[in-house]
């Protein structure tokens, strides 16, 4: 494996690693909870199309954003393309055999899954090399079986890293492909259910069913991260208190009210817009809607969710956040786990069945979130839906959330065991 595909292996799965010990037994007895898909804004139309919000953050538009680093678009293009070659690990060979008579396959299927001239042992386990034309005739139910459990060794990359979209939305990432509807048929006939989403995990077939130019476009299409441009749309008698209370969290209030005060001037009865990002921090702003290898920074392969997120209202971001025992200390003393609806700057985590952490994110509004999606150089900063981002992190059952939120200067002069007043000052 390339250090480049080691690395997006390892960053993959790096924030639930480090997040099973920053999650102490004393915080995950908090009652998780889910956060309510809410209704999307208006579209960005005049004021009788696009009526005035009555959520505390105003009247958000969203501009879907097909984000991709064009110049690496493909790195896995090895792995990807490979032709077939299934491990399946820490099985005997009796296991491997009653896996390949499973109904759902055919009986040539079988027949040629069951010859010895296929396979390889292993000391962990056994290979198998089915033809292509065997792997592009499985039927979903098969799929799914099969590739569920090659999904458990790191060596099956097709299968551990599948691209995965929602039900009954196969055909939008796709939009831009130019693609006959006949064509999407034979993806989507390569594709199985695991953890409650669509997955595609062959594309090594794709150059055969698809010309150069249409496998370029798909994988174009594939490797976009679903990215969003959020404005705010202040009217003339918008609440410019109640968006001040909002987007000025963390000392901002003065900082962002002469331009909220400006902007409902400035739009007559449609109002105006500014993008979001004018409200994050400096931080936060500066590195939205980029890749880490823009970056001329040594740690840049190691800044992770947890990094990025607890970063979030500085100025400058802070090293001592790339330590899992710095992390697990602030997280315990800083913030505190809240029952009501997330508001602008708390932190979204997501939290597996057996009770270790996954993600986090920085909520911003109507369900979208800052996020950065594991701890490799390909994952960016952007802005997305809560529902793409649950993309990036599968579970066999659903994810819970706990929002966290930064402690008020009260809560920690009081709760802060005798430090000094100056001191816990500084860290709000």
């Amino acid at each position: 494996m390339s250090n480049k595909l080691r690395w997006l292996w390892y960053g993959l799965f790096f924030c639930a690693g480090i997040a099973t010990a920053i999650f102490t037994s004393r915080l995950l007895k908090v009652t998780a909870r889910e956060i309510p898909e809410q209704k999307q804004s208006a579209a960005p139309k005049s004021s009788p199309l696009n009526p005035k919000s009555t959520n505390v953050w105003g009247t958000i538009e969203a501009l879907k954003i097909p984000f991709a680093e064009s110049s690496e678009i493909f790195l896995d293009r090895d792995a990807r393309l490979a032709p077939p070659r299934w491990f399946f690990e820490n099985m005997s060979e009796s296991q491997v055999v009653e896996l390949f008579k499973s109904p759902d396959l055919t009986e040539p299927q079988r027949s040629e899954l069951l010859k010895n001239s296929n396979w390889l042992a292993a000391s962990n386990g056994f290979f198998a090399s089915p033809s292509p034309a065997l792997v592009r005739g499985l039927g979903s139910a098969a799929r799914e079986k099969v590739y569920e459990v090659l999904a458990h060794s790191s060596l099956n990359y097709p299968q551990l890293f599948p691209f995965r979209f929602r039900f009954g939305d196969f055909a939008a990432p796709f939009a831009r492909s130019g693609l006959s509807t006949a064509k999407l048929e034979l993806i989507k006939s390569l594709t199985y259910t695991n953890s409650g989403d669509r997955c595609l995990a062959d594309i090594e077939l794709l150059p055969d069913m698809l010309s150069r130019e249409e496998f370029n476009r798909v994988i174009d299409c594939l490797y976009r991260v679903p990215d969003y441009r959020l404005r705010l749309r202040v009217f003339p008698d918008s609440n410019i208190d109640a968006l001040v209370k909002y987007w000025g969290k963390m000392g901002n209030e003065k900082r962002i009210r002469p331009m909220l005060e400006s902007l409902a001037k400035a739009g007559g009865e449609d109002g105006a817009t500014i993008g979001v990002g004018f409200f994050f921090p400096t931080f936060a702003r500066l590195r939205l809607n980029t890749f880490p290898d823009s970056w001329d920074e040594p740690q840049v392969s190691k800044e992770d969710c947890f990094w990025t997120s607890l970063n979030f209202f500085n100025e400058r971001p802070d090293m001592r956040y790339l330590d899992a025992a710095y992390v697990r200390k602030v997280l315990n003393t800083e913030f505190v786990p809240v029952s009501d609806e997330p508001v602008f700057g708390d932190l979204v985590t997501l939290i597996k069945p057996n009770g270790d952490g996954l993600h986090v994110c920085v909520y911003i509004a109507d369900n979208f979130v800052f996020t950065k999606n594991g701890m490799t150089t390909l994952a960016p900063w952007v802005v997305m839906k809560i529902s793409d981002m649950l993309l990036f992190f599968p579970s066999e059952t659903e994810h819970q959330m706990i929002i966290y939120r930064k402690k008020t200067g009260v809560e920690m002069t009081r709760q802060a065991p005798r430090e000094p007043r100056a001191q816990a000052r500084k860290t709000n």
